[in-house]
């Protein structure tokens, strides 16, 4: 898994759960900065579904609360879970 493909998952999951389209997502976030952020609420979720897309399972808790800051530091943080755990 690449740190896009979880970048794309993310953006999937907040178009299906907002009921919009990808690219709508994409287009706002991007308008609203370089790190495209977005509401943390909608972040968690994302992020959850996301990660069961991608293979493994995410249970948030404290010390991943500065992921659910911005779209680009969910997907690093993602990539790097997932990273760790075929590693291991």
């Amino acid at each position: 898994m690449s740190r896009r493909e979880a970048r794309t998952e993310i953006i999937r999951a907040l178009a299906e759960m907002r009921r919009r389209d990808p690219v709508d997502i994409e287009t706002e976030a991007l308008v609203a900065g370089a790190e495209c952020p977005y509401d943390s609420v909608w972040l968690v979720k994302a992020g959850v579904r996301a990660a069961r897309r991608l293979g493994f399972k995410l249970k948030p808790t404290k010390s991943d609360a500065h992921a659910f800051k911005s779209i680009e530091s969910l997907a690093s943080h993602l990539y790097g879970l997932a990273r760790n755990q075929n590693a291991a």
